[in-house]
């Protein structure tokens, strides 16, 4: 019988500290999810003479430790071709991984991503993946986000890197 008060005292400090940690643990947010909504204006010539804006989805992850997180993100988008554009529309798949900054509290920060794109012209039978990259800037405030890239990939005809700014726009939960 004198075992039984041992027990209970030993269960609540059990779970108490159980309580402590999974609160320490969640309040430091160590992975995060994330969805937005994408619009994209073309930003160098040739993409701007070929395309008129582009809109997409995105979702990724993110896992790190304090302000600095490392990204896995995928999506896609569709860029609405300009009249005399024999392609036709542009559809895009990104896979990237990349790195985020909280650079104030944990409400600003920025961030950079590179990976591989899968690119397809809507009136062509083929597809092709080149690399891309993107850098930008956003804000969170509680779960939703706000933030602003310049996106793009590489481009052989012609050569160099067909770009956009992108507006993106959703919500992040952190586990």
């Amino acid at each position: 019988m004198k075992n039984k008060p041992t027990y209970r005292k030993t269960y609540v400090l059990l779970g108490f500290c159980l309580l402590v940690l999974m609160n320490t643990v969640h309040a430091q947010k160590l992975v995060f999810l994330f969805g937005h909504a994408v619009y994209g204006t073309p930003s160098d010539k040739n993409f701007k003479d070929n395309y008129k804006y582009g809109l997409g989805i995105e979702a990724g992850a993110g896992l790190g430790w304090e302000k600095t997180f490392i990204i896995g993100t995928s999506g896609f988008s569709e860029f609405k071709s300009a009249d005399g554009n024999m392609l036709g529309h542009i559809v895009l798949i990104p896979v990237k991984l990349g790195l985020r900054q909280y650079v104030f509290s944990k409400m600003i920060y920025l961030h950079g991503d590179f990976g591989i794109m899968n690119i397809k012209y809507k009136n062509a039978s083929t597809s092709e993946s080149k690399f891309s990259g993107d850098f930008g800037a956003g804000v969170k405030l509680a779960g939703f986000e706000l933030q602003m890239d310049y996106d793009g990939f590489s481009r052989s005809d012609p050569s160099g890197y067909a770009s956009w700014i992108s507006l993106k726009a959703g919500f992040a939960i952190g586990l």
